[in-house]
């Protein structure tokens, strides 16, 4: 069964609860108002910051409101009973009476446990005014007719119950969906267009109207002309006859409730599945695991759970677009089905998240077999509005009741685990082991601290500086980023920045590191030193960001940087992953005036062909080429080749990671045009590099103080 976009599908729900003229309150099990819609609030004047966490039965108040109903209620609710179209009185916030109607259904569970009560209530009181001028005037039935025409959205009816005739009201055709022709002329013709289900109940409320009593109500389906099933709720009395001892006369008002019951049933579908994709959500997971693991535990046998998480899925959304996404979340969801067997369980957290109950498990191999069988099924391609897109997931597994005995260490332990298979190069599964626990521990620790990082001022530049090769001359500085903690001391970047891209914070520490450099850049220039250029690297995140080009232009315009100072520096893996979209990014960038350099030259593996077509004008040779070149024959040959392909293509060559003389030299020989390293210089805090810049110091004696 195939559903809409979320987005979609949340804004017809949307419309459907704020739009409907019917109010909608939903309370917890204890009664605790947690939501109203704009008509509860517009009818009672009630705004929505004073009715929550209140019971309904607190704002029931007036001298005329009927107590009794009110305590029936009460003993209704209590028992977790519905109450089905209760009419009561009550009184709005400016102590004016108005009539509602009420449907009160409580919501459960796949255990039967009472999670919620949804409360459709219809304002009636000219409804109800309208009955009572007609019982009251004992008028006959064409009275009760004109009165029923006045109403705007309803339609009546009227009958001699003893001659089983029935008259309409012209609304009938709305409420229907029937034309004038079609309208039953009597009971019969009446109760066999209701749909057979419900026929029997209307039929008994004509009974009992007809013996002894003076009111009744009923719902009930009906088949339009168009062919749309519509709910119908009607609600009717009996009129005394002139001249007759016995009433023998019918008088019925018709509502049209089928948006409110798509509105109940859509409430109560969303309590337990995932509007996307159809999946179970994660309140069933819970309720259906715990249930599962009883089960388990009966049978002596092994629960798997798998915490599966798509990989780079923020890279569809962002490059695509969320609608590409949703639909690739939908296909996802449906290969995980295809995946396992009939009596597992696929359900949706949210996001690129999804868990995987595996039942009734001999042994681990059970697991990984199942588990090479969902990747398999992931790794298809799909292809979604023209574009071919490939898919795969890390998988973290724990077991029952091995792993823990609860839900929550169940899933937190494979979730701990599936952070394992990202680190193990994704597009795999790992099982959990204890020692996981505290490698997940340490980063949430980590995680929850970088978010305060740097509101406290930890996050630092350090510089290192750049040197022309030929003459050892200062050309620039690249930017470094450093993050420093009281208790942890100095967190190496390699463990913090995927951290800053997973956790979406790069945006802002990548806006703080431009506008920093830039601003550092601002100091050397103020010294007399405007030549000098500084660079930064962009993470992959930041190249994706349509509005990179404009947030880089504020950083410039801030601290007055002219053309051809400022370098963004990319490592090639980022730049090749999506060429056309990363070239339209860099060429607007350049038109700024600002400058590109691919970092670690060599370690990508992207061909020359895209390499060429970047706007580009230098490349960083990786410094693992760079290490063993006085002492290895094929680095010297690939750094030598590396120069020239880079003066091929026009572009200059920056050798990273310079440590001696030797290398210094050999790089100098082959053509080499910038150096960086250690033998040249560590990086630096930004006050060193300014005395650095200011003091002219020879690069090649003392170097000065160097960050960790």
């Amino acid at each position: 069964m195939a559903f809409a976009p979320l987005s979609v599908l949340l804004h017809k729900y949307r419309l459907v609860v704020e739009h409907t003229s019917n109010m909608v309150v939903i309370t917890d099990a204890q009664r605790r108002i947690e939501y109203v819609n704009p008509a509860y609030t517009r009818v009672t004047g009630w705004r929505l910051d004073e009715v929550l966490g209140r019971r309904p039965s607190e704002l029931l108040h007036g001298p005329l409101t009927d107590q009794d109903t009110v305590r029936r209620l009460r003993s209704w609710l209590d028992q977790g009973q519905p109450v089905v179209f209760t009419e009561l009185l009550n009184y709005t916030k400016a102590g004016e009476p108005y009539w509602v109607q009420l449907n009160i259904q409580p919501v459960r569970d796949v255990l039967g446990q009472l999670t919620h009560f949804v409360a459709i209530q219809s304002d009636v009181t000219q409804q109800r005014q309208a009955l009572e001028a007609l019982e009251a005037s004992e008028r006959r039935l064409a009275e009760a007719q004109r009165l029923a025409r006045m109403a705007s959205f309803e339609c009546a009816l009227g009958g001699d119950v003893a001659a089983a005739r029935l008259w309409w009201t012209p609304a009938a055709v709305d409420v229907l969906g029937v034309g004038e022709a079609m309208l039953p002329a009597d009971i019969a013709a009446h109760l066999a267009a209701v749909h057979e289900e419900d026929r029997a109940a209307l039929r008994e409320a004509y009974r009992r109207l007809a013996e002894h009593e003076d009111t009744y109500e009923v719902e009930y389906r009906v088949a339009g002309a168009e062919g749309l099933t519509r709910w119908v709720r009607e609600r009717g009395y009996r009129l005394p006859s002139e001249g007759h001892a016995m009433p023998g006369r019918l008088c019925a008002l018709l509502y049209d409730i089928t948006s409110s019951k798509a509105t109940q049933d859509r409430m109560e579908y969303l309590a337990w599945y995932d509007a996307l994709t159809g999946l179970a959500n994660r309140e069933q997971l819970q309720a259906l695991l715990r249930v599962r693991m009883d089960t388990t535990r009966q049978s002596g046998r092994q629960l798997a759970v798998l915490f599966a998480d798509l990989d780079r899925f923020k890279t569809i959304n962002d490059s695509l677009g969320h609608h590409i996404g949703d639909e690739v979340l939908k296909v996802c969801g449906q290969r995980f089905r295809s995946g396992v067997r009939g009596n597992d369980l696929v359900a949706r957290l949210g996001g690129d998240e999804f868990i995987i109950v595996l039942t009734d498990i001999a042994d681990v191999g059970v697991v990984a077999r199942l588990g090479a069988k969902i990747l398999g099924a992931l790794s298809a391609p799909m292809h979604i509005e023209g574009r071919e897109l490939h898919v795969s997931a890390s998988l973290g597994v724990s077991l029952y009741p091995q792993h823990g005995d609860t839900v929550a260490e169940l899933m937190r332990h494979a979730d701990a685990a599936m952070y394992q298979a990202k680190a193990q190069g994704r597009n795999t599964l790992v099982l959990y082991t204890p020692e996981m626990h505290a490698h997940s521990a340490r980063r949430f620790e980590l995680e929850s601290k970088l978010r305060l990082a740097l509101p406290r001022r930890e996050l630092s530049l350090h510089f290192q500086p750049q040197f022309r090769a030929s003459d050892r001359r200062l050309l620039g500085f690249e930017a470094l980023l450093r993050w420093h903690t009281e208790l942890d001391g100095w967190i190496p970047p390699d463990q913090f920045i995927p951290l800053a891209e997973e956790a979406g914070l790069i945006h802002q520490i990548g806006d703080w590191v431009l506008d920093e450099a830039c601003r550092q850049w601002r100091r050397w220039a103020d010294q007399g030193h405007a030549h000098l250029r500084v660079a930064v690297n962009l993470s992959a995140y930041q190249l994706r960001d349509p509005a990179l080009a404009s947030r880089v232009a504020a950083h410039r315009e801030r601290h007055r940087l002219p053309p051809d100072v400022l370098e963004l520096e990319l490592t090639e893996s980022v730049a090749m992953h999506d060429p056309q979209v990363s070239i339209q990014r860099m060429k607007t960038l350049k038109e700024q005036g600002v400058s590109w350099a691919v970092d670690d030259f060599g370690t990508g593996y992207s061909s020359l062909a895209y390499l060429k077509t970047l706007p580009i004008e230098r490349i960083k040779l990786d410094r693992t080429f760079v290490h063993d070149i006085e002492r290895d024959s094929d680095d010297r040959v690939i750094c030598a080749a590396a120069i020239q392909i880079a003066h091929a293509l026009g572009l200059e060559l920056v050798a990273e990671g310079v440590e001696n003389e030797a290398q210094l030299q050999y790089l100098v020989a082959q053509g080499c045009d910038v150096m960086q390293g250690y033998h040249l210089g560590r990086p630096m805090p930004a006050d060193a590099a300014l005395a650095l810049v200011c003091q002219a110091i020879d690069p090649a004696g003392e170097p000065p103080p160097a960050s960790p």
